[in-house]
């Protein structure tokens, strides 16, 4: 969790001193850490959480060379939201008035995205995507976000407990033990 908050501080420029002498991250990698931004936003219930993910979602398209790519940072993008709503659940959303200060303070909400799918980041560099979008598409906000990844956690963790219980009892060996198993079998 911290590691995911320590990221989004550096990828957002909050500690734009420490960016500066760290390397910079991949597109898949910057897109995971989207991700993952979203994805405590959303399990702290964040009020920014839809402007956030429009903005997230026009990055990763906007930031792509080519479809084949896009198509793999939508990947990273949601596997990171995923791991950080769980990694947040499973804490019992302890963190989340830390995480809702952060949050709710990224310099990335003084960003400008056009209707055209162009992006204007908050330092002033625009970012255009390779072909124009209808940016209003990219997302539709979803009153029920957090009660539908919830829901989506606790069927895939009873489908997980039901897995194990079910599973093949495999007998554990150890092979240092086998050959002296004989001796003391009788």
């Amino acid at each position: 969790m911290k590691k995911i908050l320590f990221y989004a501080v550096l990828f957002f420029g909050i500690a734009e001193s420490t960016l500066a002498s760290t390397t910079k991250p991949t597109y898949q990698e910057e897109m995971y850490i989207l991700g993952a931004i979203s994805g405590e936003g959303l399990a702290c219930k964040s009020q920014k959480y839809h402007k956030f993910e429009l903005l997230a979602r026009a990055l990763v398209v906007s930031k792509a060379a080519n479809t084949e790519m896009e198509n793999e940072g939508l990947y990273q993008f949601s596997e990171g939201k995923v791991n950080a709503f769980v990694a947040v659940r499973e804490k019992g959303f302890a963190d989340c008035g830390t995480i809702l200060e952060q949050f709710d303070n990224q310099k990335i909400f003084n960003s400008v995205l056009y209707s055209d799918g162009r992006i204007k980041m908050y330092d002033g560099k625009l970012i255009t995507p390779r072909k124009p979008y209808d940016a209003s598409k990219l997302y539709v906000k979803d009153r029920e976000a957090f009660i539908k990844m919830d829901e989506l956690y606790k069927k895939s963790l009873d489908k997980a407990q039901k897995n194990a219980q079910n599973a093949k009892k495999v007998p554990l060996k150890d092979a240092r033990y086998d050959a002296f198993a004989q001796q003391f079998s009788n």
